[in-house]
């Protein structure tokens, strides 16, 4: 009972330094959910938006083009050929005019690219989904940080709440020393520690409620808005078993993820370099009509239809071992990519396995701390009766308040700790669950 009056009574000092801010406290869902609007995101989600574009681009290329042209042309002279007969001296004959105009529509299809096409639209499809990745993963970290300022503010707050305490422990020891030196109980330096104590207590309180500020101002850039306050803790649900968070981790983080796709765009890359040791095969139709005028009817020397349909087939025989040595380049930059992958997933589960034994440790420091409460709250409350009793010196009573004090900060310390470890967690297993824990949804 004694324990649960005690917790009661921190709620009561830390609903009192609060205030009016309780009206306009934020919880951490609320925050999290303009993280996801605030303007680092929405550019990360331009450049996914860039990438779609590039991809549909790429896939632009696998359907035929069809080019409209028209062009004017005036020349210095007449053009002729000169006629020698051998009976007179030569006869100039005119072949055209001095003005053409030519007018087309032509068709264009590559038939066959050696896969080159293919290859390009593969690899600008996974550098989309590798955009998009990245949005998840900025998401993922900007959250991540904002828990770690939301969980610092409050056990900040927590900690301004044990100072405040504090400092009514030593206002009370003061006020009674102050009457113990006006009836010769005490010497001067007694009553001077204990005022000089409470003094010491403003200093604290003044350095905590700044650093709740900074932490408040930093969450408020975080999260675009100005936040006031904050209420409740972060509480996403019961964490799963450690298998299970590196199997989701393995499913859904997106840092995961984005490897993967840059595997598959070195493997587009390798088809890209095979491409040229293929023959090229093209075709290309035309509807083509000239004049001498716009009606492009003619010159009266010319055909006025050009029409024409034409094959045409390229292959590179030798390049001087350009393309093997490219194609070889590709496949290296893959193997790479995928070494690097398998140690990136085995990081993964490293850091997720260590994380849940610090989050382990932080629980047995939990109760630790909390003994050292019961412990500390006994020993004040011993030491202020022999002061009264003038059995213990104001140094003692001092000591045993700071002591307290400091023993409830370690506490609120080590709970934020807590709080900031589960959070941790869960966005470890990917952005995706931890959203759909806290129940909010990226547009």
């Amino acid at each position: 009972m004694k324990h649960r009056r005690g917790r009661e009574g921190m709620t009561i000092v830390l609903g009192l330094l609060l205030g009016g801010g309780l009206l306009q406290a934020e919880g951490y869902r609320q925050i999290a959910s303009r993280i996801l609007q605030t303007p680092a995101v929405q550019s990360a989600r331009m450049l996914s938006h860039a990438a779609d574009e590039s991809a549909w681009a790429a896939e632009g290329a696998q359907l035929p083009s069809l080019d409209a042209e028209i062009r004017g042309v005036w020349l210095k002279e007449t053009p002729e050929m000169i006629l020698h007969t051998g009976l007179g001296p030569a006869q100039p004959l005119p072949m055209g005019k001095k003005r053409n105009f030519t007018g087309a529509l032509t068709l264009r299809y590559p038939l066959f690219t050696g896969f080159a096409i293919s290859a390009r639209i593969d690899q600008a499809r996974w550098q989309r989904e590798a955009a998009r990745l990245k949005v998840l993963d900025l998401q993922r970290n900007l959250l991540l940080k904002a828990a770690e300022l939301y969980s610092a503010v409050r056990g900040t707050q927590q900690i301004l709440a044990a100072q405040l305490a504090a400092k009514k422990a030593t206002l009370a020891a003061l006020k009674k020393a102050e009457g113990m030196y006006q009836n010769g109980l005490i010497p001067p330096s007694a009553l001077y520690n204990i005022r000089a104590r409470a003094y010491e207590m403003d200093a604290q309180i003044a350095r905590t409620r700044k650093q709740i500020g900074q932490l408040l101002n930093t969450l408020g850039y975080l999260s675009g808005r100005p936040v006031r306050s904050v209420a409740g803790p972060i509480s996403p649900a019961k964490l799963p078993a450690t298998k299970r968070l590196i199997r989701e981790a393995y499913a859904h983080r997106a840092d995961l993820r984005i490897l993967q796709s840059a595997l598959q765009v070195d493997e587009a890359q390798i088809r890209l370099a095979q491409s040229t040791l293929y023959p090229h095969l093209g075709v290309e139709a035309a509807l083509k009509r000239q004049g001498d005028t716009l009606a492009l009817n003619g010159d009266g020397f010319t055909n006025a239809d050009r029409s024409y349909l034409g094959v045409g087939l390229s292959w590179n025989l030798f390049n001087g071992g350009q393309d093997r040595h490219r194609i070889e380049a590709a496949r290296y930059r893959k193997l790479s990519r995928a070494s690097a992958l398998i140690d990136y997933r085995r990081r993964v589960a490293n850091e997720i396995r260590n994380a849940r034994l610090d989050l382990e440790a932080l629980y047995a420091r939990l109760r630790s701390a909390k003994m050292q409460v019961k412990a500390q709250r006994e020993y004040y409350k011993l030491t202020r009766g022999r002061f009264e009793n003038q059995l213990a010196s104001a140094d003692e009573l001092s000591r045993a308040i700071a002591d307290l004090a400091a023993a409830r900060a370690k506490v609120a310390s080590v709970r934020s700790g807590i709080e900031v470890q589960r959070a941790k967690l869960w966005l470890m297993s990917g952005v995706e669950n931890f959203e759909k824990k806290l129940g909010i949804k990226a547009p």
